[in-house]
């Protein structure tokens, strides 16, 4: 971690993410740094798309995402000491491979998101999820930083 960037362990709650209530995925923020950011997620079993226990997989999309938007806003707030919280959007997923058809809810499910390339207010991400080391998902996804 370089000292441009805030403690990893920052509250999720607290400006990173907007999303609230069964949308917020990611629980928990395990190492970050310049281009990359390692993190728990879980979805609840009270997700709209929950069925049996499970979830497909690819709401893990929306992990890698939020992922991708926590390390943005962990680069704004260690950069400008910005922390309000930015709406952004997924506008492009490319190369997603899914090694399984669904994920397990109430499991926490570690996500990696790094940094590829940037034009702001665009920036390309390459997203992992993994569950107990096994690589569920890994895509390329696009995604664009609105503004407050």
């Amino acid at each position: 971690m370089t000292s441009a960037f805030p403690d990893p362990h920052h509250e999720l709650g607290v400006g990173l993410l907007p999303h609230t209530g069964a949308a917020r995925l990611l629980t928990a923020i395990v190492r970050s740094g310049p281009g990359f950011l390692e993190a728990i997620g879980k979805v609840g079993a009270e997700h709209p798309l929950a069925s049996g226990g499970r979830v497909p997989s690819f709401l893990g999309l929306e992990l890698g995402a939020q992922a991708a938007a926590a390390m943005e806003a962990l680069h704004r707030l260690g950069a400008t000491g910005e922390s309000a919280r930015r709406s952004g959007y997924l506008v492009r997923v490319r190369e997603a491979t899914f090694t399984v058809p669904d994920l397990p809810v109430d499991t926490p499910l570690n996500v990696t998101a790094r940094l590829e390339a940037a034009a702001s207010p665009l920036a390309i991400h390459r997203i992992s999820v993994s569950l107990e080391g096994a690589g569920c998902l890994t895509a390329v996804i696009g995604t664009f930083s609105g503004t407050r």
